[in-house]
């Protein structure tokens, strides 16, 4: 659906927030092995002996035989709050500047740049606000049974206690580069791929697609987007769990780096190129499935409740 014709935008930030909630709670599982998959400094092949995780099927059946079912939504509860304040951030920023913003003579003739430039700026935004939930979401996926932290409020004191607000913000840097042309990429190519897709069924610019084109056209749109930054938020995760390797015992080799630029160096030289898209399998289908889920929901949820308030 094109973003064009929501004029109201009072409703954004509650159709983004409940959206958040709803695509976290499918998508968890997907996200587990993705940030395992990650982490692990081994090769994530079947050829090798010493690796932990050596496959997506292998590592489902390895998690639910050592920790259980209920260890596919780990870190759920930060995951849930950071996607419903992700979610509220980012649409209501995003509506409000692609409103003010199309009043711009620069801008009014450039829909792409436009919704390009308001998905990165709301992204980034969103990003920051949300940065100590991820990182205590990254180190409850990623910690031992019985150790670590007990749970997300604990481990948040804990971080802050011993390692400042610095520890609250680890891999903000590529947190950041990433978010920009992943989100602003992800409005411009759902935009696109809806302008092809009314063109496709001979609609006018302004009619609704229907819900098997809306869910197309999210998830190709993250597929697209995803692709071009998956170095970027294996970096994030790498940096999230610097200092902490005491909970992280069972997992293989800990993976030591300084900054950003280290870590992508390390990664490159120790475990090859194929090491920087280390959990993209898992990581592919999450970004198609929650974008799909993402943008269907939340167009559905808008024209939901615009049409009730006009009542």
């Amino acid at each position: 659906m094109d973003r064009e014709k929501h004029s109201e935008t009072r409703y954004a930030g509650l159709a983004g927030g409940m959206t958040g909630c709803i695509t976290r709670f499918i998508c968890q599982p997907l996200d587990v092995l993705k940030i395992r998959h990650q982490l692990q400094v081994e090769p994530i092949a079947a050829s090798s002996s010493q690796s932990k995780y050596r496959s997506m099927a292998q590592s489902v059946a390895c998690i639910y035989r050592e920790e259980g079912l209920l260890a596919f939504w780990k870190g759920h509860n930060p995951a849930q709050v950071l996607s419903l304040v992700y979610g509220v951030a980012q649409f209501s920023f995003y509506e409000r500047l692609n409103r003010l913003l199309r009043d711009v003579p620069l801008l009014e003739s450039h829909d792409r740049g436009r919704q390009f430039l308001c998905g990165a700026c709301s992204g980034s935004f969103a990003a920051l606000t949300i940065m100590p939930l991820d990182v205590i979401r990254t180190r409850l996926v990623s910690q031992d049974p019985g150790r670590g932290y007990q749970n997300a409020l604990q481990g948040l004191t804990e971080i802050y206690r011993h390692e400042g607000v610095r520890g609250l913000y680890r891999g903000v840097g590529p947190a950041i580069l990433q978010i920009a042309p992943l989100a602003g990429g992800q409005f411009m190519f759902y935009n696109l791929f809806g302008s092809l897709a009314k063109q496709l069924y001979e609609l006018p610019a302004e009619a609704q697609l229907p819900s098997q084109a809306l869910f197309v056209c999210g998830g190709l749109a993250g597929l697209c987007t995803k692709l071009l930054v998956y170095p970027l938020d294996l970096t994030k995760k790498r940096l999230q769990i610097q200092g902490f390797a005491r909970s992280r015992q069972t997992f293989g080799q800990h993976f030591v780096c300084r900054h950003m630029f280290h870590c992508l160096v390390q990664v490159g030289r120790g475990e090859g190129l194929r090491g920087l898209y280390k959990g993209l399998l898992p990581s592919l289908l999450k970004a198609g499935i929650t974008s799909a889920f993402y943008f269907t929901i939340y167009d559905s949820l808008l024209l939901l409740f615009n049409s009730k308030g006009k009542l």
